[in-house]
């Protein structure tokens, strides 16, 4: 029997998939997370095989890459991580398949998509879901914005004018606005409402 542990900040989400695994054979949830902590937690007490967690990457996180990930794989050598996740930017989905998971799939997928991870996903061969599949296509080379884009970033999507971040860090207005579509750019944002729905579905920026 292949154990599994679940981990996302939404109960309704670990509910729905844990229903889901206790109808494929040879599967069974052993424990659920809905933090961090509680997480590493589980993992110190519960002997498992897979991890399903969700991810998420607010803007003042991106560039830190895959942290809890690397981790995570360095703490437990064996485990093989599926990643659930609501980020529909194709930078960070890129960098989420690089991490050497089992697979990767949208929230927005079937229920079914999971079960194909559990089943035909490896670390070097992931699965990607059918949501997450053409995002990546399309999506860039999988850059990730400098420090510096993501530093003028965060100062525009708090109400910064870009002549207000460029009296702040000491630099042109023009290369504060080239620093901010170079950061959009990679992140495969097309404009400011494209943004801005990025920064309220991942989260404020601390």
């Amino acid at each position: 029997m292949i154990k599994i542990i679940l981990a996302d900040d939404q109960p309704a989400i670990i509910s729905g998939v844990q229903q889901y695994i206790g109808q494929m054979p040879g599967f069974t949830v052993v424990a659920t997370a809905t933090s961090v902590a509680e997480l590493l937690a589980r993992l110190k007490d519960t002997p498992c095989d897979i991890l399903i967690t969700e991810f998420s990457m607010p803007i003042n996180r991106i560039g830190g890459g895959c942290a809890l990930f690397n981790q995570l794989k360095r703490d437990h050598a064996s485990l093989e991580l599926i990643v659930l996740t609501m980020i529909d930017v194709p930078a960070v989905l890129y960098q989420i398949t690089s991490c050497g998971v089992k697979g990767l799939v949208h929230k927005s997928d079937e229920m079914a998509e999971l079960g194909r991870a559990l089943l035909e996903g490896s670390h070097d061969t992931p699965y990607i879901g059918k949501s997450a599949l053409p995002i990546l296509r399309k999506g860039p080379s999988g850059r990730l914005p400098t420090r510096r884009e993501v530093e003028v970033l965060k100062l525009y999507v708090v109400g910064n004018s870009l002549r207000e971040i460029a009296q702040k860090l000491n630099k042109s207005v023009k290369t504060v606005g080239l620093q901010k579509a170079s950061a959009m750019k990679k992140m495969g944002l097309r404009n400011d409402i494209e943004l801005g729905r990025y920064t309220s579905t991942m989260g404020r920026i601390s």
